[in-house]
């Protein structure tokens, strides 16, 4: 127990922003997950940073899944390809899931991880989640 304690404390954490309202997911790829290919998700519960995104979503994905996603923002015509591992899911309200994707660079596709790291506060002028 004290070394989850310490884990959980001693974290390096990035600045989270809430309320990213407007911002559309679709899944690329995921071949742990083959019914969600190509599947569009409007978010309705999201908190985003540099390094990770939470979705709410309707299907039950397995921890430890890659997913190749689009993110489109409403407010530009940018978008971001990403890649994530999920790292953790729970229960939602009326049977849909959050998910966290800790995002990473990928060389074998096209990544905009990079664009996405140091392009962030400007895309996102949200309150910042303590």
């Amino acid at each position: 127990m004290k070394n989850f304690a310490q884990r959980l404390f001693n974290k390096n954490h990035d600045n989270h922003f809430v309320s990213a309202e407007g911002t559309h997911v679709k899944i690329l790829f995921s071949s742990e997950n083959p019914a969600l290919l190509g599947k569009t998700m409007k978010t309705t519960a999201i908190e985003m940073s540099p390094g990770s995104i939470r979705l709410e979503v309707a299907s039950s994905i397995e921890i430890g899944s890659v997913l190749d996603i689009v993110v489109k923002l409403d407010n530009s015509d940018r978008s971001y390809n990403l890649t994530g591992n999920v790292r953790w899911r729970l229960p939602s309200a009326n049977g849909y899931y959050h998910i966290v994707l800790v995002l990473r660079e990928r060389g074998d596709i096209r990544s905009d991880f990079k664009a996405w790291k140091s392009n962030f506060e400007q895309n996102f002028e949200y309150i910042k989640a303590g």
